[in-house]
């Protein structure tokens, strides 16, 4: 699919976006990024899978999912996102993941590497140099945290969207197909119902969390699946979590399936675009 045949619909936002909180770290971590990417200008070189290998991998080692974008990497320099507010705990807990990635985790990391992989010179072609300015830190931060010694494949992070790089809903679907409980952590019960009417098929649980910070509701998220698991006397081998709720789903994620044993996927902006009204 060409970028011109992609309908246009945007990433959800809140209605009144968050202020960005920035701190020190952020202004110093602005300087850094602009100085690593005057020097390295060509596209990261890693282990970047396609969106259709990133489909299959996911399917072979029924691994979860746990996807890093710009509004992970503005977290991790020390700023706050329209939808999350900078926190430090939140900060290391992103850093804890990318630290931890390896043959033994179960989960597996998605960068979004249709965007990494292009110079620097590519990034600024684009309008307002828009793309630079909004991957420039996570091209830094490949380089600060070590990322080019991690010796692991990155899924695509865009794999999920309605996009130049994004799967088709029927193929995203497959990921759950022979599951028979699913539990949708997000914030519309609109898009919900809607994904429920597909599946009538399958046992769908609803949890609801809110549009901005829900990195603060995380505890009580993980006590409602767990409630839900047990209510419902449910085999956490046949349950897939798929959690859409800006940078504290990856933590959720990382919780669910590297301490309860739960698969869970990241599904960034999926319900919102593939269920779009």
């Amino acid at each position: 699919m060409s970028t011109t045949d992609v309908p246009l619909i945007k990433g959800q936002r809140p209605v009144r976006p968050l202020k960005r909180n920035k701190t020190i770290r952020y202004r110093f971590n602005k300087v850094y990024a602009a100085i690593f990417n005057s020097i390295y200008r060509d596209g990261l070189r890693y282990h970047a899978l396609t969106p259709e290998e990133s489909l299959q991998i996911l399917l072979q080692t029924r691994k979860s999912l746990i996807r890093f974008g710009n509004g992970e990497s503005e977290i991790m320099v020390g700023s706050g996102m329209g939808t999350q507010e900078y926190h430090k705990d939140l900060r290391r807990g992103l850093i804890e993941i990318i630290k931890n990635y390896s043959p033994q985790s179960n989960y597996l990391l998605a960068l979004t590497n249709w965007q990494l992989c292009k110079s620097v010179d590519e990034l600024k072609a684009t309008p307002g140099k828009k793309a630079y300015y909004i991957w420039r830190f996570m091209r830094y931060l490949y380089w600060r945290l070590g990322m080019d010694k991690i010796d692991m494949p990155f899924l695509e992070a865009d794999m999920f969207r309605i996009g130049p790089v994004g799967l088709k809903k029927e193929e995203i679907k497959t990921l759950w197909q022979g599951i028979s409980n699913i539990i949708i952590v997000y914030n519309s019960k609109k898009h919900f119902d809607l994904f429920r009417k597909e599946h009538k098929d399958k046992n769908v649980f609803f949890i609801q969390i809110p549009d901005k910070n829900f990195f603060y509701m995380i505890p009580q998220t993980r006590q409602e699946i767990t409630d839900t698991i047990k209510g419902y006397s449910i085999d956490k081998g046949d349950l897939a979590v798929l959690v859409a709720g800006g940078p504290g789903a990856n933590i959720l994620c990382y919780n669910l399936c590297q301490r309860d044993g739960v698969l869970c996927y990241d599904m960034g902006n999926f319900f919102h675009m593939h269920y779009h009204i």
